[in-house]
Order: C-alpha cells, then structure tokens, then sequence
C-alpha cells in the first residue's frame, strides 16, 4: 500500500482496531521519511507476533524461527511465503 493512501486511511485503520492511536501518530509523523517504513514493520511485526506465538506454543516453529521471520517482517518483508510460513500455512 502506498504511503500516501496508509495515511489518508489512519482513522479508519484506528477506529477498527488494526492500528493503536500510537501507531497512527507515529505513522503521521513519520510520513515523508525513511522512518515511516520503520513504523509500518513494527506494526506488521506486532501483527505477526500473534501467529508466531501462538506456532511456538504449539510446536510448529521454534523461537528462533519466530525471531527471524519478525525481523524479515520488521525488515518490510511481507510477502505471500512469508505470511505463509508466519501463519503455519506454508
């Protein structure tokens, strides 16, 4: 999605719960910058937390495993195979 367009949808992303208002602030004052994508990975990866928690406590990834895919997702990796694999369906 393009930055332009994440920022004109913050409100929308905050009022249904998929950004926290920290999130969108910090979204809002990184617009224009590098740092923006820094934000954007950090939400992606708290996103993708919830997944890889819940693979690693029912055996189907290791920690590790769950590290290294939050840092490709903090990375701003977000591919199809990486979802995949975040999920436990790839």
């Amino acid at each position: 999605m393009q930055h332009a367009r994440i920022i004109e949808q913050l409100d929308k992303m905050t009022a249904s719960g998929r950004i926290t208002p920290e999130e969108a602030a910090g979204l809002r004052a990184a617009a224009g910058t590098e740092e923006f994508d820094v934000v954007m990975g950090a939400i992606r990866a708290r996103h993708a937390r919830v997944h890889t928690d819940a693979a690693v406590a029912d055996g189907r990834m290791s920690q590790g495993d769950a590290e290294t895919a939050l840092d490709r997702v903090r990375d701003g990796e977000h591919s199809a195979a990486l979802r995949a694999q975040i999920r436990g369906t790839g």
